[in-house]
């Protein structure tokens, strides 16, 4: 029974060692959360809404997953802001267009305009 603590050596009065104190964002295991990339907002853009600017927000939006499982948290954040920017560009083109053909549409402008524009970009073939 020599494994057992003497009288002696154990006290029930002692304080047990101090815990460490964690300051927020003082322990470097744990990674801040995964920013959300905006990857089926940018599809949406580019199918519904505006086809360039929804290509540029899918590809920074592919970026994000990358960057943040290679630890590259700063960049993914970029990535993603980035994202969101273009899938939110995308989806305003998309509405003005909408609202310039609304607005041709309501004035009675819309045959007139289409007549110009076909005019316009006539190749000289009648057909």
């Amino acid at each position: 029974m020599e494994d057992q603590l003497s009288h002696s050596e154990w006290n029930p009065t002692s304080t047990p060692p101090p815990i460490p104190s964690s300051e927020p964002g003082e322990r470097d295991d744990i990674p801040p959360l995964k920013p959300n990339n905006w990857l089926w907002q940018s599809i949406v853009a580019t199918v519904l809404c505006c086809l360039p600017f929804g290509i540029v927000g899918i590809v920074y939006a592919v970026k994000v997953d990358s960057l943040y499982y290679n630890g590259k948290y700063e960049a993914a954040a970029q990535a993603a802001g980035k994202a969101k920017l273009w899938a939110l560009i995308a989806f305003g083109a998309g509405l003005l267009y909408l609202i310039i053909w609304g607005i041709l549409f309501a004035t009675g402008l819309l045959p007139d305009t289409m007549e110009q524009i076909i005019e316009n970009n006539a190749s000289g073939y009648n057909f």
